[in-house]
């Protein structure tokens, strides 16, 4: 994750469409929880299929996952990404910028394990696991903060994976943790990267 300019975003799909019509309907809930249900239940619907994605969203990078913003609502404010992740690939341990999201599987499996901050030491955070869940693809799961701690990864040796992320406003910034030793980490605020 590091400061990058903002790329055109790419060509639309059939699937964007469809997510961006539940989207603008779940954003008009002005309370975050009932918009991450609906979006949820709306997106689980939608992805019980086999899904046609385009090439390009299956292109990654050696350097780290590629994060491409494929739509920023200017009504609702809201930010629709997809990850594509190589095999092993995975994120640092990350909140999601103060704003409720869902996430879902498109293609391959994704290992996402849940913290909670238990305390702090100075500049230091002391984070435990919670929660850990695999999702297949049609897999969502939703974000709410405080509870929305988290880190990804691709537990495939060879397969790609790419996970579609919906967030209640552009997310520029995130507080990632960077292990110190056992648990306790170094939070730092960053920039997402977008290709």
């Amino acid at each position: 994750m590091s400061l990058c300019s903002t790329p055109a975003p790419p060509p639309r799909f059939s699937l964007l469409d469809d997510v961006i019509v539940l989207t603008d309907a779940a954003a008009r809930s002005e309370d975050p929880a009932k918009a991450v249900q609906a979006l949820a239940n709306g997106l689980r619907g939608v992805l019980s299929g086999p899904l046609d994605l385009p090439g390009w969203l299956l292109e990654t990078q050696a350097e780290g996952h590629a994060r491409r913003e494929l739509y920023r609502s200017r009504e609702h404010g809201y930010e629709v990404v997809a990850i594509t992740w190589a095999p092993g690939q995975d994120s640092t341990v990350h909140d999601h910028g103060d704003t409720w999201g869902v996430e879902a599987v498109l293609r391959g499996r994704l290992e996402v394990i849940d913290y909670r901050v238990r305390g702090q030491q100075r500049a230091l955070s002391e984070l435990h696991e919670c929660g850990r869940h695999e999702l297949a693809p049609g897999g969502v799961i939703g974000l709410l903060p405080p509870q929305d701690l988290h880190q990804c990864r691709n537990p495939s040796t060879d397969e790609i994976a790419v996970s579609l992320h919906v967030y209640g406003r552009h997310l520029q910034h995130v507080k990632r943790y960077t292990r110190v030793e056992g648990d306790l980490y170094r939070p730092e605020r960053v920039m997402l990267e977008t290709v």
